[in-house]
């Protein structure tokens, strides 16, 4: 029977649910090249007033397109990011209505011109060591505050989708982490019990959402304050987790 070993200690999780950015996607540039591509749809579709009101609110400096790593464009679900963008567009002068409408309209632009113009990173050996814990018997599933839909497609670019039986972002569940509600739905779709599952994650609210949802194990990664925080364990990667085999 496959277990995780980790510092020294053994856990034996079923499934095991992973964060994507910060924990299996290198995000350093991936949210400024968003604001990026956010910054420009909002000049484009509504004006450069307009757009520099998002960015100051949404943390994204378009001088050099710095990102606030706290700020919403990073850490926000998107139901609150598009709130954001609306609002931006209700103080440029448009109706609600008309605002939310158009922060979708937005928003949606920008993914497309983010699917062409960047190529995301997985960590140096998070790959391998995703397919090593597949290959040893345990169910792999993804809960995370971005969209489903661009998680997915994130995933597939990288060649890793298949490795997930489930994948679970903000907009399929009413609370966003570090509400458990993510977790525990992941955990349902995949046939198991929260207490059977080990999360991981690198943010104070990962382990929040984890400790909430009262899963087996903790994992904080590339975060040592989070042993601070509420982790169970903490590793330096994804990569660090070990695997056993006993009867």
């Amino acid at each position: 029977m496959s277990k995780l070993l980790i510092n020294g200690s053994r856990y034996n999780p079923k499934l095991i649910l992973f964060d994507v950015d910060g924990t299996l996607v290198d995000d350093t540039h991936r949210y400024s090249s968003l604001g990026k591509a956010r910054y420009m749809a909002f000049e484009e579709l509504a004006s450069e007033k307009a757009a520099r009101e998002w960015a100051r609110l949404a943390g994204v400096n378009p001088k050099d397109w710095t990102i606030d790593p706290l700020g919403p464009i990073s850490k926000a679900p998107r139901r609150d990011d598009l709130a954001i963008a609306a609002g931006a567009l209700y103080l440029d002068g448009y109706s609600w209505y008309e605002a939310r409408t158009l922060a979708e309209t937005i928003y949606m632009e920008a993914d497309e011109e983010q699917k062409r113009s960047f190529k995301p990173k997985i960590y140096e050996g998070v790959e391998e060591k995703l397919r090593e814990l597949k290959d040893a018997g345990f169910i792999l599933c993804i809960a995370t505050n971005g969209v489903t839909r661009i998680t997915e497609e994130l995933l597939e670019g990288l060649g890793i989708n298949e490795l997930f039986s489930v994948v679970v972002g903000a907009d399929l569940v009413e609370r966003s982490k570090p509400a458990p509600d993510m977790i525990l739905w992941a955990c349902k779709v995949a046939g198991y019990q929260a207490e059977e599952s080990a999360y991981v994650g690198d943010q104070p609210t990962d382990m929040e959402a984890a400790n909430n949802a009262h899963v087996l194990l903790s994992i904080g990664v590339r975060n040592p304050d989070l042993s601070q925080r509420g982790a169970k364990e903490c590793l330096k990667s994804v990569q660090d987790i070990q695997i056993i085999n006993e009867p």
